[in-house]
């Protein structure tokens, strides 16, 4: 249930050239951009929450009681174990209850969402519902484009999705893309990878660890610019910060795509070398 939580409060920008039939796209920069706009991509299927939709405003109750109803009866019909006592929650006593593919305890979890983005439940399940069948296909970009995905985010409030790649746009990543329920964004020709600006990020968190004028510090990789983004507070503030930071002497980034950019902080920013 956490574990969607955050996957949820994750996330950016681009564009450039693209293919015929791939949604409108423009030459910026050298970079290739290919919008798969949602209207285009495939429609959740979804028939027995669209039947629970249903029988929630025929019977005017909201429509996240109708599911924990249903889900309580699929519950008590799959399983041995007793569903009668107070208090039976099948998101936690049954984890293996799903609906139209969507595990229960994760439509418990977007009604936890629906309240605190100020949003109806049936927009919470459509903007959020197909995370779970989304990362699958994300692991399939990740696992067969290990050197050359250069990141993916959520985007337009979970209603897009945006990859980046290092190089051109694989034919194969296009074929993967067109099986996602939501608006897709590719973009080709970044100069970097997301593993390379692991590997630089790392480098520098070393670097950083063995100097002893470092009292914390902290590193944010972006996956959008390639700036891997440093934050380190010094035992003593310098009077001179450019001349503090010159003389932290960073170790140089092999790729010219991914630069450093390091701030510094008069308070803790937590990560103490």
């Amino acid at each position: 249930m956490k574990k969607l939580l955050l996957t949820i409060a994750v996330l950016a920008s681009l564009c450039a050239c693209g293919q015929s039939g791939a949604g409108p796209a423009l030459t910026v920069a050298g970079s290739e951009t290919i919008v798969l706009p949602r209207a285009d991509q495939p429609k959740a299927h979804r028939p027995t929450l669209e039947r629970l939709k249903r029988e929630a405003a025929s019977s005017g109750r909201p429509l996240e009681e109708v599911v924990k109803r249903y889900a309580t009866r699929v519950a008590a019909t799959s399983s041995p174990k007793p569903t009668d006592f107070e208090g039976y929650d099948p998101a936690v006593t049954d984890p293996g209850v799903t609906i139209d593919g969507i595990p229960y305890a994760e439509l418990v979890d977007l009604g936890t969402i629906a309240r605190s983005e100020g949003i109806s439940y049936e927009e919470a399940i459509d903007r959020f519902g197909s995370q779970s069948s989304n990362s699958q296909v994300i692991d399939k970009l990740n696992t067969e484009f290990p050197d050359e995905i250069s990141g993916v985010r959520y985007v337009d409030d979970q209603r897009g999705l945006r990859v980046g790649f290092k190089g051109p746009i694989p034919t194969r990543a296009i074929e993967l893309a067109r099986t996602l329920p939501v608006e897709v964004t590719l973009i080709g020709g970044k100069g970097f990878s997301a593993a390379e600006l692991r590997e630089a990020q790392d480098t520098v968190v070393s670097w950083l660890q063995s100097r002893p004028e470092v009292a914390t510090m902290t590193t944010h990789p972006d996956d959008e610019t390639g700036h891997v983004k440093v934050t380190v507070q010094p035992k003593m503030m310098p009077d001179d910060a450019e001349e503090f930071k010159r003389g932290l002497q960073l170790p140089q980034v092999d790729n010219p795509h991914i630069t450093i950019e390091v701030t510094l902080s008069a308070e803790s920013v937590a990560v103490r070398p």
